[in-house]
């Protein structure tokens, strides 16, 4: 299906975030930063470890995941990886105008669904998900810390999608102010003045008031609805689309200077000292014997 084949990148990173919290071996986790018993859980391995210094660890992991994909990504990420972009193409499948109620009911309910699995997914990054399913069943904290995101990622998806991603995203305004000249970005090409003026480009866009056809524009999140658009139009004629993303390598899609490379290292470098740095103290020890109960 064409569908899966333009979201191939998102599925190949969605289907590992949402098994990492599942998986475990001798009673620790892959990944976990267990806010409900104080300790960091890494490869099969627990350290106890303060709230405060735990919260440190997670807003470093977070920021520095984040700082090397806008310098390596650049926008591609918005296209390819973000969900919202993904939810995005579900609407152009199902929540079209033509389309039947019973379609848009279905686009809604699968919508929900995925919403509620990336929230959930989300949430137990920060407790087993046995715990999370029981706050879920008994309305916790965490239960509805999951349904507070979901309907919030769904009330982003219906109402706000193109003004969140031009003006609220913090990861689109770290794009928009990193020193980075090479951009990943469509571009609108009618040297022979084909365009029919239809305004299929413009209109399907999530972002208010852009338009390809105008340039570049920062705010443009590489979701490539334009470019299907187009070839729509253009398929009735047997004519490429005007509007083609550049061919680059993936990891070049932020720049091919040397000085990205170099702060992609600093930032690996500067992360993980701050981690050790939060983990090295003499209170700190491992927890597969003291906490052994917990489990």
């Amino acid at each position: 299906m064409k569908f899966l084949r333009d979201n191939r990148f998102f599925l190949a990173v969605l289907i590992p975030f949402l098994l990492i919290p599942w998986i475990s071996w001798d009673g620790f986790h892959l990944l976990l930063f267990n806010f409900s018993h104080n300790r960091l859980e890494l490869l099969g391995m627990a350290t106890e470890i303060s709230t405060y210094a735990l919260i440190g660890i997670t807003v470093l992991f977070g920021l520095g995941i984040a700082l090397i994909c806008a310098l390596s990504l650049s926008r591609f990420y918005c296209g390819t990886l973000c969900p919202n972009t993904f939810f995005a193409h579900l609407l152009t499948l199902f929540g079209k105008k033509k389309k039947s109620l019973l379609s848009k009911i279905g686009g809604f309910s699968l919508l929900t669904f995925l919403a509620s699995m990336l929230a959930f997914s989300l949430v137990a990054y920060g407790i087993s998900t046995d715990e999370l399913i029981d706050a879920l069943m008994h309305l916790t904290f965490a239960g509805w810390l999951v349904i507070l995101l979901s309907v919030l990622m769904i009330a982003e998806v219906y109402m706000v999608q193109g003004w969140y991603c031009a003006y609220l995203c913090p990861y689109g305004a770290t794009c928009a102010i990193l020193p980075i000249e090479d951009r990943l970005t469509y571009r609108f090409d009618d040297p022979n003045i084909n365009c029919t003026e239809c305004e299929g480009c413009v209109k399907i866009c999530p972002i208010p008031n852009l338009d390809i056809r105008h340039g570049f524009d920062i705010r443009c999140i590489q979701c490539g609805l334009c470019e299907v658009a187009c070839e729509k139009v253009f398929a009735k004629c047997t004519r490429p689309s005007l509007i083609h993303p550049e061919k680059r390598s993936i990891l070049r899609a932020g720049g091919r200077s040397m000085g990205i490379a170099v702060a992609i290292i600093l930032i690996i470098l500067l992360t993980t000292a701050g981690v050790v740095t939060l983990l090295d103290e003499e209170r700190l020890e491992s927890c597969r014997l003291e906490n052994r109960a917990l489990y």
